[in-house]
């Protein structure tokens, strides 16, 4: 075995993966995408967010359920498994509830069965063998004895501290939160989970900086967004009163003015007289049939697996449809890392960038939706599409196009859970993509919590559109 290589086994086989990857990239690169199963119905769950935030990637490893592969380093030796669907009349009871799944409304496990409460407690103890989420540890599996319960012998804890107040503290070192900061009067703390300010899709935007073939040139919003974030990273070094705490992500609130805190290995509190909460949105693929089908993902997820994992896509064939920036930077990243491209432009606009598309030998097409994707064959997705009600076409006409996986690019879901965990005054906007922050305008929002201190939602989070900043913070930072 070559010292660039390791092996796992998975299924009781041996296969050969990449040591510098995620355990759900190596496996998915194996040509194994069936990571875990729902809960309710049993049906196959693959990688989603990339994030460490769902579900769907849960596998047993080494003896251990539960574990998050799409944040597991792959590694020498490790034993994978798909986690069993419960006790032995799991499988086939799945079958029967998505057989006759459309008789249930959605939740009625929740709703029914509620009173008395022995009838309910029944009912739980019953149904929730069948989902199948995972063994005790197995006896060999390697996991921290827990210390005696006792004075003489605590209990470790994780290690924490107490930062203190941070002044003016923005959440998020993408473009909104850089002219944020540069912005503010006074010293600021920036606080973001990447090791590198610019945000999520900077990584992407620097790879396409350097490709020799889809010159990010090519794309004009992609090459604007591109001299944006080097613009405040050049201003940025002026400025010497902006800390940075990369590797950590806030991961609570708590009135009136507090934040806990974690980086990889500690937690930390702290307070905030000011926060400017600029932390993004997240993936939304959308409602149709096949959507959580295994190879079908985000574009925040695509560039994760591209850009930190290193995804080979060499020689495959993507479908990347959808509108807005994400649908050409994850195109132009796919197409610059040796994939083949399907582009399906769901909205008009950005003709720049269909030249582009047309002129780099993409197959392209518009005037379509999707109606559903489902798996065809092994490892391969197909998707349906028919015209746009506006669009002149045959009644009932459809086109299908097969690909390696597809990456659907669309208005992201608002980052809310900690403005919302402090109080701020939410309220459910479709226009924007989710909840966000009543009165929010061209992506910026000001105002106060209940306890009186101040809050400001930028850029995504306030429900504006990625690669167009925020005007009201534009105008305020040097180009």
């Amino acid at each position: 075995m070559s010292s660039n290589k390791v092996t796992i086994k998975f299924g009781g086989k041996s296969i050969t993966c990449r040591p510098d990857t995620s355990l759900a990239v190596a496996l998915w690169e194996n040509g194994v995408r069936h990571l875990s199963h729902s809960h309710k119905y049993g049906k196959p769950r693959g990688v989603n967010c990339a994030r460490g935030h769902c579900t769907s990637c849960l596998m047993r490893v080494d003896g251990i359920p539960n574990v998050r592969t799409c944040h597991t380093p792959v590694q020498e030796g490790m034993v994978v498994e798909i986690q069993d669907a419960g006790a032995f009349y799991g499988p086939p009871m799945q079958k029967i509830l998505s057989i006759g799944g459309h008789l249930f409304p959605v939740g009625f496990y929740y709703k029914w069965f509620t009173k008395p409460a022995v009838l309910s407690r029944f009912f739980l103890d019953q149904i929730r063998p069948l989902t199948g989420v995972g063994r005790l540890p197995d006896p060999s599996a390697a996991v921290a004895d827990l210390p005696a319960a006792s004075a003489e012998q605590p209990a470790e804890i994780i290690p924490s501290a107490n930062l203190g107040n941070l002044g003016t503290l923005i959440i998020g070192a993408g473009p909104s939160g850089l002219a944020a900061a540069l912005a503010a009067n006074g010293p600021v703390t920036i606080i973001d989970d990447h090791l590198q300010p610019g945000g999520q899709r900077a990584s992407a935007l620097g790879t396409l900086a350097q490709s020799t073939t889809t010159k990010i040139e090519r794309f004009g919003i992609l090459a604007s967004a591109h001299k944006r974030l080097k613009t405040l990273h050049e201003d940025l070094k002026d400025r010497s009163d902006i800390h940075f705490h990369l590797g950590m992500r806030a991961i609570a609130g708590y009135r009136p003015n507090g934040l806990v805190l974690r980086d990889e290995h500690n937690l930390f509190t702290s307070t905030f007289t000011n926060l400017i909460w600029a932390a993004g949105a997240l993936d939304t693929l959308g409602l149709f049939p096949g959507n959580d089908t295994p190879g079908v993902i985000g574009p925040r997820a695509a560039y994760r697996l591209l850009q930190r994992d290193g995804l080979k896509v060499e020689g495959k064939r993507v479908l990347v449809l959808g509108c807005g920036f994400d649908l050409w930077l994850s195109a132009a990243l796919l197409a610059a890392r040796g994939a083949s491209i399907s582009l399906v432009v769901t909205e008009p606009g950005n003709n720049s960038e269909v030249s582009a598309a047309v002129d780099l030998g993409w197959q392209l097409t518009t005037g379509l939706q999707l109606s559903e994707i489902r798996e065809q064959g092994l490892g391969l997705v197909e998707a349906t599409f028919v015209p746009r009600a506006s669009t002149p076409g045959p009644a009932h006409s459809h086109m299908r196009l097969k690909a390696d996986f597809a990456v659907i690019c669309g208005r992201g879901k608002p980052a809310y859970d900690i403005p919302y965990q402090l109080g701020a005054d939410l309220t459910a906007q479709t226009e924007l993509g989710g909840y966000a922050p009543r009165g929010a305008k061209n992506g910026s929002f000001s105002g106060q919590l209940p306890n009186g201190h101040g809050i400001q939602v930028l850029g995504e989070a306030a429900g504006a559109l990625p690669g167009y900043p925020a005007a009201s913070n534009e105008k305020k930072v040097s180009s």
